[in-house]
């Protein structure tokens, strides 16, 4: 693909690994909404230099600024700068960087440019204060939040017209679940997906299954991603007596975590700290698995009435709604099968793709 002006530019943020084997939920949002876009032959996807990118005809290897007093996301923000200066593009989606926002808002003031908030902003440099957010609202094409949670956070306290906002969710391709058949074709297996960590529940989901396996004669449990290593030890002691009936396999790429999804009957997302969106939570809903999760953030917002929501997440009520679920195969099963309508009816990628393209107003041309 030929890079001329007028097209759109993606920025991932610099960490945010674009491959098979490091990617992350913005990275997948990013591919998912390009691929589906009218305007994918007019997209760019900038990011840190990978050897298997997602989309490699989208996407282009970004050679930061580094210099020792220069911030790292500002050396990156002008790396994408010098790349776009001989094509400027129209519409320009910064992901989750407010500096790299408004280095990019400056260096090219002809262009649309958005912020996609994958996180909530209240957390973030340059948009915790009130004025930061004023500023971001004033100078951006659309403030895009992934959730409403994420959209109520940016504009708490803020007076703004609704169409400064839009809420863009990490929408995805909607597989068709075992469950559709007329029986529960899944696999006796419970699983967590996330990063080995106190904030995204492992613990908790470690202690849970460790009490109700052994009332559960034929399942089974996994845990997979990645963790420290102390924290990964922790998990395996928690687990020992259960742990010929645990795995723990660490990090997949996402066609097998997928594929993991598909045959598990029940996903756990036991989230601490506030889930911007909860991706995971939807990727099981979609695959037909009867969901557990947490009032955190935006994950009520994701499974609706299609779940079991903990509040609060305690370890003997995540134990107890494991083992009825377990326990309860019509329950189940009517779980999975509106988990997986839900996914399909709010969440299918290319209704949403739609309004972004939309939102973008490009006037259509041939592909570069």
């Amino acid at each position: 693909m030929r890079d001329v002006s007028g097209g759109i530019a993606v920025i991932l943020p610099r960490k945010e690994g674009f491959s098979a084997h490091r990617f992350g939920a913005v990275a997948l949002t990013v591919e998912d909404y390009a691929r589906h876009s009218r305007y994918r032959d007019m997209t760019r996807v900038l990011g840190t230099e990978t050897s298997d990118p997602r989309i490699p005809e989208l996407f282009r290897a970004i050679v930061p600024m580094d210099r020792w007093w220069r911030r790292r996301n500002l050396a990156f923000a002008l790396g994408c700068a010098a790349y776009l200066a001989d094509a400027p593009p129209r519409h320009i989606d910064v992901h989750n960087r407010v500096e790299v926002f408004h280095c990019l808002a400056n260096r090219f003031p002809g262009a649309a440019v958005s912020l996609w908030l994958h996180n909530d902003p209240r957390t973030m440099r340059g948009a915790k204060r009130t004025r930061d957010r004023h500023l971001l609202a004033d100078r951006a094409h659309r403030i895009v939040c992934v959730s409403d949670w994420v959209r109520r956070r940016f504009l708490d306290g803020l007076s703004l017209s609704p169409d400064r906002t839009i809420v863009l969710p990490n929408a995805m391709t909607i597989p068709v679940p075992r469950t559709a058949g007329g029986a529960d074709e899944k696999a006796p297996l419970i699983l967590f997906v996330g990063r080995m960590s106190r904030d995204k529940g492992g613990p908790l989901f470690a202690e849970a299954v460790a009490r109700a396996l052994p009332v559960l004669p034929g399942w089974r449990a996994a845990m997979i991603g990645q963790g420290k290593p102390g924290m990964v030890r922790h998990l395996a002691s928690v687990l020992g007596a259960v742990a010929d009936r645990v795995s723990m396999p660490g990090f997949l790429p996402h066609e097998a975590v997928m594929s993991e999804f598909a045959r598990a009957a029940i996903v756990v997302v036991p989230s601490l700290w506030d889930e911007p969106f909860g991706r995971t939570a939807l990727e099981a809903m979609a695959s037909g698995c009867a969901v557990i999760a947490t009032t955190r953030g935006g994950l009520p917002e994701v499974v609706g009435d299609c779940g079991v929501i903990l509040d609060p997440p305690e370890t003997d009520r995540l134990s107890e709604a494991i083992v009825a679920l377990a326990n309860d195969g019509a329950a189940r099963l009517a779980l999975q099968r509106r988990a997986a309508r839900r996914a399909a009816e709010h969440f299918a990628i290319q209704p949403w793709a739609d309004r972004l393209d939309a939102s973008r107003a490009l006037i259509d041309s041939a592909p570069i």
